[in-house]
């Protein structure tokens, strides 16, 4: 390097009871972010449609988590440990967001299923409790026109991450 410094990584190896508490980070870190992304997709639409620069720790899409995996594998200053590490943190937290993203309780997503499930318990002991018939299962057909919105949204998102990955990429290394 420059003036005879060279930048170097140490690896230092974790016992795997550390996995839990960095899960438990890695998924309230990714829920700040869920509940900031109405916010930073505007930013997207910004960077996308204008002068603005994308936010290297905004939202990406595939191509763009394709783009950022590419970019490391190819880094050849790292070792290939180094890089390695680098991809399976990155395909880690990838599914660790689509984890948190899908509990999210909206329909079609798993966390709508799971919120009618837990309705139709509730709606089920109430009716014990007071010593009413069981009133059946709950009529998800009802949230249908809810179930398109969100399609609707989560089509647009993925639209614009697309082209926003393509025409200002995200990039690790500058």
């Amino acid at each position: 390097g420059m003036i005879g410094v060279t930048p170097t990584t140490e690896t230092v190896q974790q016992p795997i009871t550390a996995v839990p508490q960095f899960v438990g980070e890695n998924v309230a870190q990714v829920t700040q972010v869920i509940f900031g992304l109405p916010q930073r997709m505007v930013d997207v639409w910004n960077a996308a449609f204008g002068p603005e620069e994308r936010d290297p720790n905004g939202p990406i899409g595939v191509v763009g988590v394709g783009r950022l995996a590419g970019e490391i594998v190819s880094f050849e200053e790292a070792p290939v440990a180094a890089r390695a590490q680098m991809v399976f943190g990155l395909l880690g937290s990838l599914n660790v967001a689509l984890f948190v993203f899908n509990l999210i309780p909206l329909m079609p997503l798993d966390g709508g299923h799971v919120a009618g499930a837990l309705y139709e318990g509730a709606k089920r002991r109430l009716a014990k409790l007071f010593g009413k018939p069981d009133p059946g299962p709950v009529d998800t057909a009802k949230m249908v026109p809810v179930t398109f919105a969100v399609v609707i949204v989560l089509g647009a998102m993925s639209v614009l991450l697309l082209y926003a990955d393509i025409v200002k990429p995200v990039s690790l290394f500058g």
